[in-house]
């Protein structure tokens, strides 16, 4: 798994055929088809497994916000693009190899993440209108696509670069980074 998992992140789902995923892992041609049966088998037990930690802790945050009739955008923001992180403290490789891979199913509009990303714009939207009531709803969720676009690559991209896979990612370099990261999509939400 993680081997496909960084095949596809690197490569693209369509690029990357079940039998070079077996190559590269030291597997016969059949493993794959005998633990997952197909390729979308292999994709959504990757799923399964990037996802629970981010959604989970995602839940967690927003929980804390419904209740404000006026949730803070920063906080907001915060709920989206932390998440993300979620074990780069502990593991920054395996994170980190996660996210890429979601952020590859993002960037190719993978229909495997069609109806997370239709859930995720659903539950941010009410909270962004209390939070930017001046915009409307058609400009809120335009933005807030290109925020989510945005978080994803910035975060998969500038924390890996340069960086020969340090086991640990030291918490003031994920912690700065996250601010400033918050702080340009705030501007945008506003503006």
């Amino acid at each position: 798994m993680d081997v496909a998992e960084r095949l596809f992140a690197e490569r693209g789902i369509d690029a990357v055929s079940l039998r070079t995923i077996n190559t590269e892992a030291g597997y016969s041609v059949a493993a794959l088809h005998y633990h997952f049966a197909t390729r979308d088998g292999l994709i959504e037990a990757l799923l399964e497994r990037a996802q629970p930690r981010m959604l989970a802790e995602r839940a967690r945050m927003l929980a804390a916000l419904r209740p404000l009739p006026h949730p803070p955008l920063e906080a907001i923001v915060a709920a989206l693009i932390r998440p993300l992180t979620v074990g780069m403290a502990e593991d920054f490789p395996a994170a980190l190899a996660k996210l890429r891979f979601l952020v590859r199913l993002s960037f190719d509009r993978s229909p495997y993440l069609v109806r997370t990303i239709e859930d995720s714009l659903g539950v941010f939207l009410p909270l962004l209108q209390r939070a930017l009531p001046h915009l409307d709803q058609r400009t809120l969720r335009h933005r807030w696509r290109f925020a989510a676009d945005l978080a994803q690559h910035a975060l998969a991209s500038a924390l890996g670069a340069g960086r020969r896979a340090p086991h640990n990612l030291r918490r003031e370099v994920l912690e700065g980074s996250l601010e400033e990261l918050s702080a340009f999509i705030c501007g945008g939400l506003r503006a």
